[in-house]
């Protein structure tokens, strides 16, 4: 079974490595009360494993920027979100 972390960033959130103790790290991304936390696993390969996986997600992620921001860019809204999701509660 897998799961699924879904995170809907707000204004704020963003990425970071952290260092929780001498000689750790770890990948932080989300917000002060939502995180998302990548370390490396103690195992042998533990340390290339991780480095490939975070190679891919920067990638990954910038792909995702772009296309949000060529969204952003194009996207037109007829009413705002507020206004829609009250319409549809009533």
């Amino acid at each position: 079974m897998g799961i699924h972390v879904v995170i809907q960033p707000l204004v704020g959130y963003g990425a970071a490595v952290v260092s929780p103790s001498p000689g750790v790290r770890q990948l932080v991304a989300g917000g002060d009360e939502t995180a998302i936390m990548i370390q490396v696993p103690a195992r042998i390969g533990g340390l290339m494993d991780t480095a490939r996986f975070a190679r891919s997600l920067a990638v990954a992620a910038n792909e995702f920027g772009e296309w949000c921001e060529s969204q952003n860019r194009t996207r037109t809204y007829s009413s705002p979100l507020g206004d829609q999701w009250a319409e549809e509660r009533d």
